[in-house]
């Protein structure tokens, strides 16, 4: 919420075309406080700009809306329409190059994309900026910068925005658990009773995997303090049945659910499981759940990359990329084989999840070294790590790849508190003499119209 504005000064609004296109872009002020970009072609670039004096420190929120109207319908304006804010040092931004060609070589200290959503109206894409973001070190100015380029298109800005959102930057903390329990021991205990002569049906090993989790739950909730999401490998409890079919299970309303529902309401936290579902038509999925903290079905993601043996099991894959909202965030999930695929966590963090839920079975240890590292990186995500193997670790993985909290403790838990807004810092990237959140920049920068004109179906030779 946005407390008050605090502009110091408010520049006039500048328009600026790109010297190197070949069509020049045309700007015009229907107002003050509207402005209209005309990109004529694909050889366009223009923006305007402004400047907002700032406080230094605490936080400030952004927001102003584009209409866009595309001369092409069938054009995207996915990171074709941007809006930026450049981070001035105290002095304003002045220019502290000794380059002398010309070229605004001003110096900044950081820049950002605003985040944005969209929607249809009239044929036109209305797109609505807001984020709030806090006032990096002393820097006492913002530059406010509305891009437009390479497809024909008229674009008005209006209802710009710049005020302070709080008076100090406040993290937004995460407790994060992910619970251990081996596979290996609820196999020894099923093949035990087998030996024993008793008849072990889907049900009755279902209750011994889940008897272990509940062990686990337990442990946790009486050695972590108020944690905020606990999550568990990929189908611990379908784990030693000889008939699949018997060990499928309603997502809400299975036994799976009905552990997950008792500890969230017991203990007020998110709980996450992954089990293998029976959905209302009769089909099969390997499916995550979230519990929230009211006992409630919060999120089900079905893993949309089924290994050969899921499949010819009879189980059905997603079709979709699903974020959950909770209460502390925004929260995406993939399963095992999912996570081999790079585009699914980008697709994961395009849809604005902060944080991943990744149960798995196992993998061998160049995936836990380098491949889920890598993805964290790809996504900027920290990631929730949950495997059913004694030798493999369950643990988090930072935005950076680093593995921060890791257990292989038979029902033993990693735990870590996790800031979600907390960014990464790199000089220069692309935007120039100043700080950039890699992380942003890959999803922001990115081109999804041109990768999806590769055909990614064509056969190998």
């Amino acid at each position: 919420m946005v407390l008050g504005a605090f502009a110091m000064f408010s520049a006039a609004w500048i328009f600026r075309s790109a010297p190197l296109a070949g069509d020049p872009a045309v700007g015009r002020e229907i107002s003050p406080d509207v402005h209209e970009l005309r990109i004529p072609s694909r050889g366009s670039c223009g923006w305007w700009e402004t400047k907002r004096g700032i406080v230094p420190l605490g936080e400030v929120h952004v927001g102003a809306t584009a209409e866009i109207t595309l001369d092409n319908a069938g054009d995207s304006a996915y990171n074709d329409v941007m809006m930026l804010v450049r981070w001035n040092f105290p002095g304003d931004g002045v220019d502290r190059s000794r380059s002398g060609n010309g070229i605004d070589r001003r110096e900044f200290y950081q820049r950002d994309f605003v985040a944005y959503t969209d929607r249809t109206e009239g044929g036109k894409t209305v797109r609505t900026f807001s984020e709030t973001f806090p006032v990096p070190g002393e820097c006492d100015s913002v530059e406010i910068e509305f891009i437009a380029k390479w497809h024909p298109m008229t674009v008005t800005v209006r209802d710009v925005s710049c005020g302070v959102a709080s008076l100090g930057s406040n993290p937004r903390v995460v407790r994060c658990v992910v619970g251990n329990p081996h596979e290996a021991t609820g196999n020894r205990i099923i093949a035990a009773r087998r030996r024993a002569g008793e008849e072990m049906t889907g049900e009755k090993t279902m209750a011994v995997q889940l008897a272990q989790m509940e062990a686990c739950l337990t442990n946790i909730f009486a050695n972590v303090e108020k944690p905020d999401i606990v999550l568990f490998a990929e189908c611990l409890s379908t784990q030693g049945a000889d008939d699949p079919a018997s060990v499928a299970e309603p997502v809400p309303g299975g036994p799976s659910w009905r552990l997950a529902e008792k500890y969230a309401k017991m203990h007020r936290c998110n709980i996450a499981m992954n089990v293998r579902e029976r959905d209302a038509d009769g089909l099969c999925h390997n499916t995550l759940f979230v519990c929230d903290r009211e006992g409630r079905l919060a999120g089900l993601y079905r893993k949309t990359h089924l290994t050969s043996g899921e499949y010819k099991m009879g189980l059905v894959p997603g079709d979709s990329f699903p974020v959950f909202d909770l209460d502390f965030g925004r929260v995406g999930a993939l399963v095992c084989w999912d996570n081999w695929f790079s585009e699914s966590i980008k697709l994961v963090r395009r849809g604005g999840a902060e944080l991943l839920l990744f149960p798995l079975a196992g993998c061998a240890q160049d995936h836990i070294d380098t491949v889920f590292p890598s993805r964290a990186i790809d996504a900027g995500i920290p990631i929730l790590v949950a495997t059913r193997q004694g030798k493999l670790p369950s643990g988090m993985i930072d935005r950076d790849g680093k593995w921060i909290a890791r257990t292989f403790e038979d029902c033993g838990f990693a735990v870590a508190d996790i800031d979600l807004k907390d960014r990464k810092r790199t000089f220069w990237l692309s935007v120039g003499p100043g700080m950039g959140d890699p992380y942003e920049l890959y999803c922001d920068e990115s081109r999804p119209e041109l990768y999806e004109k590769f055909n990614w179906r064509k056969p190998r030779k």
